[in-house]
């Protein structure tokens, strides 16, 4: 069943010649990952920008679990965002974290903190759930972000180059967390990374993507072994 649509959607920043992201259509199934693969400036984040609502299109739809979402504001899309930058508050816990985005939603408290223990217990950090961010290391910030947008049992995972301010070692070891993670909870999910290792090795489905457009999108060993350009 497909999860996740996108039809031609289109984006053009003033300014530019071309437009950032050029008539996109895909359908992602429902409980897969889907891998947005190409160099600095094609479009990938972009793409999932609008997906969660953070950038408006300037033609084209974004269909989420069979509703159009494409005119929502991100709040009303039960998106969970993971961002590169980790984007943690620095004056709250990391229990303090993951709850933020529940108590914005009115999860009342006693299942907010029910539900903010099993999300830290998900991704290993139960036990530093009072340290501040500057007390955790990269690898345990970026499990706290993504704990954070698993939270709200979103319909849809969004994961923006999650891994680039890693190091190597960090980095392939956080990718299989997640991936673990996607595919025990079965959610669907997209993911933004300019590393084809990454993306072959973390995905269902790659998109790969050059000046705003999809120019294949395939299997990880499809596009490895038979790439169409």
């Amino acid at each position: 069943m497909t999860h996740l649509t996108l039809d031609t959607l289109t984006r053009r920043f003033p300014g530019t010649p071309h437009p950032a992201v050029d008539r996109v259509s895909l359908d992602l199934p429902r409980g897969a990952l889907l891998a947005l693969l190409g160099p600095s400036g094609c479009g990938k984040t972009t793409t999932l920008r609008m997906i969660a609502g953070l950038e408006k299109p300037d033609a084209g739809r974004v269909v989420i679990a069979g509703r159009d979402v494409t005119q929502l504001p991100p709040h009303k899309r039960n998106t969970g965002v993971v961002f590169q930058s980790y984007a943690l508050f620095p004056h709250l816990t990391a229990a303090a974290n993951v709850a933020f985005g529940l108590e914005m939603r009115g999860v009342p408290r006693a299942e907010r903190a029910a539900r903010v223990a099993e999300s830290l217990s998900l991704v290993g950090m139960t036990h530093l759930a009072d340290r501040k961010p500057a007390k955790l290391s990269g690898g345990q910030q970026q499990r706290v972000a993504l704990a954070r947008a698993l939270a709200p049992r979103p319909d849809l995972l969004l994961l923006d180059e999650p891994l680039s301010a890693l190091d190597a070692k960090l980095r392939e070891e956080v990718r299989d967390e997640i991936r673990a993670l996607q595919q025990r909870l079965g959610a669907t999910a997209v993911f933004v990374t300019h590393d084809q290792t990454e993306a072959l090795a973390t995905a269902d489905l790659v998109a790969v993507m050059n000046e705003g457009r999809v120019e294949q999108l395939d299997t990880p060993e499809a596009i490895f072994e038979r790439p169409a350009t």
